[in-house]
Parts: C-alpha cells; sequence; structure tokens
C-alpha cells in the first residue's frame, strides 16, 4: 500500500478513542486521509488524535465529541467534519458497549439471559445497531451527491453472535450484519459501498479484560484492522461491495483478488441455502 494511498479522502471514524478503532485511525491517516475521529470519552479522544497526527501530520485528525446514538449529535459531528475537510468519503462503525460492561468473567462466569440488566441489553442494542443506522444515514445524503463513499461496519465473527455469557453483545452485532445487507441492497449501483470488517478473534482491547486469563500476546492486536481499512477506504475498492472481509486473514502480498478471495465472503452469509418458502404470485 501506497504511502500517500489515502490522499485526498476524509474518513469518520466512530469509537476512534480507544482500541481498534483508535488503531485505525492512526493506520488510515499514515495513508494520507485526514480522519474526523468521533468518541464519547473526551480525554480518551483527544489522547487518540495526538497519536493520529504524530502518523499523519498537524491537521490529520479532527475530534469530535459525540454520542452515535444522538442524532442531534450525528448531524453536528457530520456539519463540523464538513466545514473542516470539505466533504465525507468513509464512514467506520466502530463504536461499541461490548460483554466486558456484563462482568470482567464473562467468559468463564456465564450469565444467564434471565439475569441481565435490562438497561444494558438496550444500551448495547442503541450503540451497536440503531448508532450505525444513524451515523449512516446522516452521511449518505453526501456520499450520494458526490457519487462516491463507503460504509464499513465493525462486527464479529459468527461463532461469538451466539456466544453464551456475552448477552446482547452477539444479537446486536448479528443485526448490524443482517441491517449492513440492506445498506448495501439500497446503495446499490450508486458508487457508495458498503462491507464489514471483522477481527477474526477475540482482541487485545478492553473488550478482553485481565481477569479473562488470556495472555494478551495470544489475542489478535489491534493493528491487524489497518492494512484493510486502508484498503476498503481506496479507489482500488472500487466495485467491492455487500462483502465481510476477515481482517486476521487478509494477506497484502496477495494479487487483489487472491487477497478478496482469501479474506472475503457475503455478507449475512448468503451462500447459505435460504430456508424460507416464498409465496408465489
Amino acid at each position: 500500500m501506497a504511502e500517500n494511498e489515502l490522499n485526498g479522502k476524509v474518513v469518520m471514524m466512530t469509537g476512534a478513542g480507544r482500541g481498534m478503532g483508535r488503531a485505525m485511525s492512526i493506520g488510515l491517516a499514515g495513508a494520507g486521509a485526514k480522519v474526523a475521529m468521533i468518541d464519547i470519552d473526551e480525554d480518551v479522544l483527544n489522547e487518540a488524535a495526538s497519536m493520529v497526527e504524530d502518523a499523519g501530520g498537524q491537521g490529520a485528525a479532527l475530534p469530535v465529541v459525540a454520542d452515535v446514538t444522538s442524532a442531534d449529535n450525528a448531524a453536528t459531528a457530520a456539519r463540523k467534519v464538513l466545514d473542516q475537510f470539505g466533504r465525507i468519503d468513509v464512514l467506520v462503525n466502530d463504536a461499541v458497549v461490548g460483554p466486558e460492561r456484563i462482568g470482567p468473567n464473562f467468559f468463564t462466569e456465564k450469565t444467564k439471559f434471565w439475569d441481565l440488566d435490562d438497561e444494558l441489553w438496550r444500551q448495547m442494542l442503541n450503540v451497536n445497531v440503531y448508532g450505525p443506522q444513524l451515523m449512516a444515514r446522516t452521511v449518505v445524503p453526501d456520499m450520494l451527491e458526490q457519487g462516491w463513499g463507503r460504509i464499513v461496519n465493525i462486527t464479529t465473527s459468527l461463532d461469538t453472535m451466539y456466544l453464551a455469557g456475552a448477552g446482547c453483545y452477539g444479537p446486536s452485532k448479528a443485526a448490524l450484519e443482517a441491517h449492513t445487507k440492506i445498506m448495501a441492497q439500497d446503495l446499490e449501483d450508486t458508487g457508495v459501498g458498503v462491507n464489514i470488517l471483522i477481527p477474526g478473534g477475540p482482541v487485545n482491547t478492553r473488550m478482553i479484560p485481565k481477569e479473562t486469563g488470556i495472555p494478551r500476546e495470544a489475542l489478535i492486536q489491534p493493528d491487524v484492522m489497518v492494512r484493510p481499512i486502508i484498503w476498503l477506504s481506496s479507489n482500488d475498492s472500487d466495485g467491492v461491495h455487500c462483502m465481510r472481509f476477515i481482517a486476521a486473514l487478509w494477506d497484502p502480498e496477495l494479487l487483489r483478488e487472491a487477497r478478496i478471495e482469501k479474506a472475503g465472503a457475503p455478507v449475512a452469509w448468503t451462500q447459505i441455502e435460504s430456508r424460507s418458502i416464498n409465496p408465489e404470485y
């Protein structure tokens, strides 16, 4: 990937203050993009923005404190980005409420669904599903007007979607997977590509607390997301639409089509035969 592959591109990254969002923001800036960094935690966000400017130079980062579940916050954030950079090319929906909120030992001390906190369940759905819908709804009109754009939703592996003890985290990501398919159908042939990127397993972030006992070096590291998100944000991904990519399988040494075949598959597992019996009319 060329150092300035993303020159002129503006990326809006939610959940940019920590973990994979921060790693992707740093990588995108290093590839030449301007990164509008959205997070609800101002202190964490400002620290991450400093790292992004170290990678991309002064002016590479625009930190915006915002709640992705607020329509007013989303609109205000988009206006700030457009005022600063003049366009929004890429939206990466990475903001998340993770299963660590249930308890630090959620891997081993599995909370039954009837014992889950109702408010946490609602919050997971709100941030993990409604947040991406709201952010995408806010930026898509500008992408359509310019005839080019990208939406990248961060979901999770299939087995995590039904992981016992993880509460609504898995179901919320399954819902986002399904909604990504709908987004892609609605944006077919518009120049706005919609895809999914997942790490491919547990990642060394606060979502996997130290209490789980998993050695940090055994986890996937957040920067595994960098190379594929740069590519998905670039012109080289033109025509790639309604796909899910596993970052851990991304091999930049392969030719384009071989990379896609190795790491990619259709969104929402449409390669699996539908069991629906539809009426004939």
